[in-house]
């Protein structure tokens, strides 16, 4: 990856919303998207600066890994974090985006299987558990890093890029750009969103994961989605889906928003900038998540110096 003009300082702030979690448990049942794991995972209510935990109870320490950048393990396509070799959760994008756009800050997600369920593909059923169990406020104010120069990361091949710049406003904005070529069956599109919690629900929440259907063959051959049929996951070819339909034309682009947005969601707190993602896939998100990460530290640590 090639790395071009962060800047060296900016603002990790307290804002004036306060920090949230779940009242009661949420609890969400289903088979995982890559592996097809009949999944269990509970979401439990957390103190105060907990951040976002995982946790596997079927693992005979149960053992706990946090949801930031420092527990990132490699897989292809999807987001997976590790603590060990053994304590792995994958797929973790669709359950932080959800986290994320319904600004849920501490939280601890028990899971008896490698992997989340996928439910459509989308977080929508995420989104869904976590309002019914309800929404809390807590004593502490949420943390903010606030973008106050334009910064870029970008593919070797400078195909794929992200870049982000400060917003006029205390917020997240995001724009995706989706162009997958002249002969891909998925036409270029775009979308972009100021985020908010009712924005994020209404509007992109239920967008769903996609492939292509040339692609298919590929991924059961590594033993992925070997479970799945056009029914379970939006499959784009040369006529367009496969025996499903979009909800909006722009679904696509929609859900590439929402993967971005869960996978800047391990820098560890919100953000207030304006990101604008080309073709970028899960490797080159966590790039810039890992560097909004250790620029959140850094400013943290000179503000401990100062006081």
């Amino acid at each position: 990856m090639t790395r071009i003009a962060f800047p060296e300082h900016l603002t990790c702030e307290r804002v004036a919303r306060p920090q949230q979690t779940l009242a009661r448990p949420a609890v969400f049942q289903g088979r995982s998207l890559f592996h097809g794991f009949d999944v269990t995972a509970t979401i439990l209510p957390a103190d105060s600066s907990t951040g976002i935990v995982f946790r596997r109870t079927d693992l005979s320490d149960v053992p706990d890994i946090p949801a930031t950048v420092e527990s990132l393990t490699k897989v292809p396509r999807r987001t997976a974090l590790a603590s060990c070799k053994e304590a792995v959760v994958e797929t973790v994008e669709h359950l932080m985006a959800a986290l994320a756009g319904l600004q849920i800050d501490n939280c601890v997600v028990e899971i008896d299987a490698p992997e989340l369920p996928s439910y459509d593909g989308s977080c929508r059923d995420f989104c869904d558990g976590i309002l019914q169990a309800g929404i809390v406020q807590q004593d502490e104010r949420a943390s903010l890093v606030r973008i106050s120069a334009p910064a870029q990361v970008r593919a070797d091949d400078g195909r794929q890029s992200l870049l982000i710049r400060p917003y006029a406003f205390s917020c997240a904005a995001i724009t995706y750009q989706l162009h997958y070529g002249s002969r891909s069956p998925l036409e270029a599109q775009t979308f972009s969103a100021e985020l908010s919690p009712e924005y994020f629900y209404e509007h992109i929440s239920a967008a769903r994961t996609f492939v292509l259907e040339s692609e298919i063959a590929a991924l059961k051959k590594l033993g992925y989605g070997r479970h799945l049929t056009a029914k379970d996951i939006v499959v784009v070819d040369d006529d367009g889906t496969h025996r499903n339909s979009l909800r909006w034309p722009d679904e696509a682009a929609r859900h590439k928003l929402l993967d971005c947005l869960g996978d800047l969601a391990l820098c560890g707190s919100g953000f207030a900038g304006h990101v604008t993602a080309c073709r970028s896939g899960h490797h080159l998100n966590q790039e810039l998540a890992g560097l909004l990460f250790s620029l959140k530290q850094k400013s943290l640590d000179e503000n401990r110096q100062a006081a």
